[in-house]
């Protein structure tokens, strides 16, 4: 089973001024807050699907019946916003496509926890110095067979690569500091990886919506296969509510703790085991039932008395002493 990469973001950034920028500024001065309103949809739009939009037919339709606005009045304001450079204007006229510097800058910076990030070349519109700091970032053209083509980003790198193109060592070595995913295998294995984790989760947890596989993606992306697992058996231990989102604070915690393997994580626990404070291990022993009993004094025994003969025998002494007397 492939697992869905997760593409767009789930919120994006947006500035308290935002009305006091020049751009957006013009378009509420022409189409008033309709227009202001159409911007922030489609900036909705963008993000949700990632850095960019397409914008044919199909999407003029169907984003007309979701706003309930009139297909001519968007498109009339979608001009302008290309007209004042809201949206790059060459890749609109080429490519049908809604998206900006701004825009890709800010889904990067969102999104720079990812282990990959991958952008179609033809709608790059970064520089090469913002393109270089984005380690997780990949391209790939819309013009070949994606499965056969990852470009190195690096335009020193190109340069060198156009010149050196028979030396497959010097262009691994200029390519170093560029993620490469020109392997299938590391995509098969991947998918192998997200088989493992929907799997456990179908048969211990739960059916598996799609919201809970773009999260399972991204926890792949980010964290070993064997540490999610371990994870979500943690969460089932501790019968957690969201189980989700608590194996997602385990595997956050091992990370900050560089913790990358299993061992490493069994090996933390056990340290955290040994310098916690030993409990009272001190043997009971087996006593005898009369240990620690005290002994007390024992009543004298009384013998039996016939009280009448004594009775008598102190009248007879009474009476002898009164004869005496």
């Amino acid at each position: 089973m492939a697992r869905p990469r997760k593409q767009g973001l789930d919120y994006f950034p947006l500035d308290v001024d935002i009305d006091q920028d020049d751009k957006i500024q013009l378009v509420e001065a022409v189409h008033g807050p309709v227009g202001f309103a159409i911007v922030i949809k489609l900036l909705m739009r963008i993000y949700k699907d990632g850095y960019y939009s397409k914008w044919t037919e199909t999407e003029q339709l169907l984003f007309s019946k979701r706003v309930n606005v009139d297909i001519n009045l968007i498109n009339v304001c979608i001009n302008d916003c290309v007209k004042w450079d809201l949206f790059d204007k060459k890749v609109f006229e080429s490519h049908a496509v809604l998206t900006s510097s701004g825009i890709q800058k800010r889904f990067l910076e969102a999104v720079g926890r990812r282990q990959k990030v991958e952008m179609v070349q033809e709608y790059l519109l970064l520089e090469s110095k913002d393109i270089i700091a984005y380690k997780n970032l990949t391209t790939r053209s819309i013009n070949v067979n994606i499965n056969l083509i990852n470009v190195d980003i690096n335009p020193q790198s190109i340069a060198k690569h156009s010149k050196e193109k028979n030396s497959k060592e010097q262009h691994t070595t200029e390519s170093k500091n560029v993620v490469v995913d020109d392997h299938p295998k590391s995509n098969e294995m991947n998918n192998n990886d997200f088989a493992k984790i929907t799997q456990f989760y179908q048969e211990n947890i739960g059916p598996l919506v799609p919201h809970i596989g773009e999260e399972l993606g991204y926890m792949i992306d980010t964290h070993p296969v064997e540490l999610i697992l371990e994870a979500f058996k943690r969460a089932l231990e501790a019968n957690a509510t969201n189980k989700v989102r608590y194996a997602n604070s385990i595997l956050i915690n091992w990370k900050n703790q560089l913790l990358k393997t299993l061992d490493d994580v069994k090996a933390a626990d056990q340290r955290r085991a040994n310098s916690s404070p030993k409990k009272n291990t001190m043997r009971s022993e087996m006593v005898p039932d009369w240990f620690g009993k005290e002994d007390k004094p024992t009543a004298p025994v009384e013998e039996n008395v016939d009280i009448a003969t004594e009775r008598e025998k102190l009248l007879k002494d009474l009476g002898r002493l009164n004869k005496n007397d």
